[in-house]
């Protein structure tokens, strides 16, 4: 009976080994002094860590396309979310992030990659989208979609795989 029962947890465990991507390890340095995490209604704090798990969750998405065996350490300094907070607009008088080209996503960063834990790639980033807002297509439904955007277009021009 406990050899039936090895051979599926082997079968499990390797394939689990088999599944795993590369990591993503990230640091986001002092968030509370990044330039623009500004939310229009609601609390700070709790827009502050929505924005880091949500980075955190597409930067680990974007780190599962590289090798297994690599790890990606990031340290974020500052973010500016496209738009810009306006008080007192609307019919409530409420305030909301408008998004207009003057104000384009930015962040700032240093990364490095490592393989079997030698560093192969590393450097100081400060990505901009300063056409974010000339795309014909917008997806106002997914959140940070010009951030992340412009996080994808960083990640396959720098770590471009054959």
């Amino acid at each position: 009976m406990k050899k039936l029962l090895l051979v599926p947890i082997v079968f499990a465990v390797s394939c689990i080994a088999q599944a795993q991507a590369a990591t993503v390890d990230i640091e986001w340095f002092e968030p509370e002094n990044y330039r623009d995490i500004k939310v229009a209604n609601g609390g700070k704090k709790a827009f502050q860590e929505r924005v880091l798990k949500d980075f955190t969750g597409y930067f680990t998405e974007l780190a599962a396309t590289l090798p297994d065996n690599q790890v990606l350490k990031l340290k974020v300094t500052d973010i500016d979310l496209a738009g810009d907070i306006k008080y007192m607009v609307g019919p409530n008088n409420q305030s909301m992030r408008v998004i207009t080209d003057l104000y384009f996503p930015r962040m700032k960063f240093s990364y490095q990659l490592t393989e079997n834990g030698e560093v192969i790639q590393a450097g100081d980033e400060n990505i901009k989208d300063m056409g974010f807002n000339m795309s014909s297509i917008h997806h106002n439904s997914e959140s940070f979609y010009y951030e992340k955007e412009m996080i994808e277009d960083w990640f396959k021009d720098t770590f471009k795989q054959d």
